[in-house]
């Protein structure tokens, strides 16, 4: 990750659902057992493989205390993201609420959860009104002006963008002068890439288009010429261990071009803050048969010691299902155990 200068990176844990999820920040070293590698979002039920996309990045930033849902679990990806919520997802990421003051737009109201953000973004001079002075907080905010902020944003951490013409795409002569530099800026850095060769600049952006816009912005990398550039690594995912989530973690024996999707052994799994690293055993299916009677786990037949904090998780939707474990075979079809020293750590069932 590219080093901020002025605006510092802040992330704070959040739990969603039933399920804890959340990390220590000290160091933490797991082997043997089973973790947990989603196609899904952990967080919210409308993020899905339909959202292939967006999930690592909504993930991140829901983990992180950037984004929130809505109720029940939902993120409604779809939805047009407003003008107000983009500007205090961005303080949020970059930790702007400290430049706020009482100087803000004439119809930003006070009390609001944007009034200080939108305030900082104006001290800061990432956001300006129109003519009259207004900021329109709940408007839909179209795919160029999230360029533009998200731009001046990131220059105000001392980033520098590469300053060449921007590409060819279909509907160029669509985009506004004022976000040109913005639009190369960004799709030069990968940031932003086009959907069949257009840009679509005044079209709205869409709340897991902007999760995924932020998220790369705070992974750019250096690209030895000077400007930053977001790279994808396969080998670098969103993890579960029982109810515990870690973002962005490293796998180290992974093979080029490798994906990853649901139950690993693990071998080793290590990190401190925001570093994590992994190193996975073979795939693990979810065949095994649970019985839980007065106490006494048994796994396919077989008596089994349980952990004193036993995790029970439900795969889809992903959650704490219960403060016990629960005999496969109705609501829960099949599951797996994740044995450590011998002991029943944590189940992780399907429907």
């Amino acid at each position: 990750m590219m080093n901020k200068k002025l605006i510092a990176l802040a992330l704070s844990a959040t739990v969603f659902c039933s399920a804890q999820l959340n990390a220590s920040a000290s160091d933490i070293t797991e082997q043997n057992g089973l973790v947990y590698v989603p196609d899904h979002s952990v967080f919210f039920i409308d993020v899905d493989e339909n959202k292939s996309w967006a999930i690592q990045a909504v993930d991140y930033l829901a983990n992180a205390g950037i984004v929130n849902g809505k109720e029940h679990c939902v993120y409604s990806p779809d939805t047009d993201l407003s003008r107000a919520d983009f500007i205090t997802m961005l303080s949020r990421a970059f930790s702007m609420n400290n430049y706020a003051n009482d100087d803000n737009f004439k119809d930003v109201k006070d009390g609001m959860y944007y009034t200080k953000p939108i305030s900082a973004a104006k001290n800061l001079g990432i956001v300006t009104g129109d003519k009259d002075g207004n900021f329109k907080p709940n408007s839909p905010l179209s795919r160029q002006d999230a360029m533009v902020i998200l731009k001046r944003t990131l220059e105000k951490t001392g980033l520098e963008f590469d300053e060449k013409m921007l590409k060819a795409y279909e509907d160029n002569s669509k985009i506004s002068s004022y976000a040109q530099d913005a639009i190369y800026a960004l799709t030069n850095s990968k940031l932003v890439s086009g959907n069949d060769n257009k840009i679509n600049p005044s079209e709205p952006i869409s709340r897991a288009e902007m999760a995924t816009m932020l998220y790369r912005s705070l992974m750019l990398e250096g690209n030895g010429l000077g400007y930053p550039v977001y790279v994808h690594k396969n080998n670098v995912i969103n993890l579960c261990v029982g109810d515990a989530f870690y973002p962005n973690v490293s796998i180290t024996n992974a093979k080029e071009n490798d994906t990853f999707s649901g139950l690993y052994n693990c071998i080793k799994l290590y990190g401190q803050g925001s570093d994590y690293y992994a190193e996975l055993g073979e795939s693990q299916s979810m065949t095994q048969n649970i019985h839980w009677s007065d106490g006494v786990l048994s796994v396919d037949g077989k008596v089994m010691t349980v952990s004193e904090d036993i995790a029970s998780i439900c795969l889809d939707p992903y959650s704490v299902i219960a403060k016990e474990p629960i005999s496969t075979g109705e609501e829960y079809k099949s599951a797996a155990v994740s044995i450590k020293d011998g002991i029943v750590t944590a189940i992780y069932y399907d429907k």
